[in-house]
């Protein structure tokens, strides 16, 4: 009875995590599919797009890299607070000097949701398992 119960866990976890990963997979690629067939914005449209205060990651044209709050958008650039120790610091980025900027959080948010589900399931595996060896016979 325990194997059969485990095998049926197996599978609801295999099935499971499976349908996570290719509907991530489907709406990203819807994404990108759509991103290339119309144009694509410059990088100060996309930066003008981005809400106010969001978490960004700016990747510059010296292979720098930082993440922080947007800030103010100028014809210019922008600026990006960025959290060092027990203050804030503003700092301006010229379009010129950004090879890209992204919004931070829907990804992580997958990424975190996936982990979670995986070690609920794990969590479940587990105990299926120490509650079929309990219950068997030697």
């Amino acid at each position: 009875m325990s194997r059969d119960v485990l095998s049926v866990l197996l599978a609801s976890i295999l099935w499971f995590l499976s349908g996570l990963s290719a509907k991530a997979e489907t709406v990203g690629t819807a994404a990108a599919s759509q991103a290339n067939a119309s144009q694509q914005p410059t990088l100060k449209e996309q930066v003008i797009q981005m809400p106010a205060g969001s978490q960004v990651e700016v990747r510059l044209l010296n292979k720098e890299r930082f993440r922080g709050r947007l800030g103010e958008i100028s014809d210019e650039g922008f600026t990006v607070q960025i959290a060092q120790e027990n203050r804030i610091e503003s700092r301006k980025v010229a379009f010129g000097d950004v090879k890209s900027v992204k919004v931070m959080g829907n990804n992580e948010k997958k990424r975190g949701i996936l982990i979670g589900v995986a070690a609920a399931f794990g969590i479940l595996l587990v105990l299926a398992l120490t509650i079929g060896h309990l219950g068997r016979e030697d």
